[in-house]
């Protein structure tokens, strides 16, 4: 995984999560394990959403900014493969 290069409290925000994520794996079976474990799935899918929002957004930036970068470049300054970016280029 990679490292956290800002200092804004992610890696305790993340800590929560994945201790919110072993609390719901943890649970009894109950009526309201499912309901745990469908809450938090749904909102760890609307923030990966972001998250993919903001790394496409910079794939086209890094491309806007300078167009000497190559795909592999692009790709792992933002954790892509040079393949996902070419798909990110073509679709923008």
């Amino acid at each position: 995984m990679a490292e956290n290069p800002q200092e804004n409290g992610a890696s305790t925000a993340f800590a929560t999560l994945r201790q919110a994520l072993d609390d719901a794996a943890d649970m009894p079976p109950s009526a309201a394990k499912p309901a745990a474990v469908r809450y938090l799935a749904e909102e760890i899918q609307d923030i990966y959403g972001t998250a993919t929002a903001l790394r496409k957004a910079e794939v086209l930036r890094l491309r806007k900014d300078d167009p000497k970068l190559t795909y592999h470049q692009i790709g792992t300054a933002v954790g892509v493969t040079k393949g996902r970016v070419d798909q990110i280029l073509k679709a923008a």
